[in-house]
C-alpha cells in the first residue's frame, strides 16, 4: 500500500497496484474489501486507467467496487448476447429441420435479433408452421 501511494503518478504504478491488490485479496474479507478501493484512490488517472486494462487480461473478478461493477455489467451484456445468439441458431436449424428454405436476409434478420421473447415466440411457432412467414411474420 505505501509503495502505491510513494509511486502512484510514475511509470508503472499500475503494476504495483496489482501486486498490491494482490496482496490484499489474502486478508480476512472485512479487511480485503476495503483496500481496493483505496489503492484505486492513490493512483493517477493513467495508472487507473493502466490497471483497469491490465485487470481485465486476467481471468478473475476485479478486486475493487468499482472495477467489479464494471466487469459484471460487461459479463452481463455478454451473456444476454451469447443467449440470444444461441437462440437464433437454434431457431434457424429448426426451421431448417423442418425443411424451411431460409433465404439470407431472413437467417442475417434471426441472427441480428437480440430480443429472446421474440426469438421464443417464433421458435414455438416452428412446429405447427406450414410456411416461413407463418414463423416470422405472424
Amino acid at each position: 500500500m505505501l509503495s502505491v501511494a510513494a509511486h502512484a503518478d510514475e511509470d508503472g504504478a499500475e503494476d504495483i497496484a496489482l501486486v498490491a491488490l494482490d496482496a490484499v485479496a489474502t486478508l480476512d474479507s472485512d479487511r480485503s474489501i476495503l483496500y481496493p478501493d483505496f489503492i484505486l484512490a492513490l493512483l493517477g488517472k493513467a495508472a487507473r486507467i493502466a490497471l483497469e486494462k491490465l485487470m481485465f487480461t486476467r481471468p478473475r473478478v476485479p478486486y475493487s467496487d468499482i472495477l467489479r461493477k464494471q466487469y459484471f455489467e460487461g459479463r452481463s451484456e455478454g451473456r444476454v448476447e451469447g443467449e440470444a445468439h444461441g437462440k437464433a441458431t437454434l431457431l434457424l436449424k429448426l426451421l431448417q429441420l423442418r425443411g424451411f428454405t431460409v433465404p439470407e436476409p431472413v437467417q442475417q434478420r434471426v441472427l441480428d435479433c437480440r430480443d429472446g421473447e421474440q426469438l421464443d415466440a417464433w421458435a414455438a411457432r416452428v412446429l405447427d408452421a406450414r410456411s416461413l412467414a407463418d414463423v416470422l411474420d405472424a
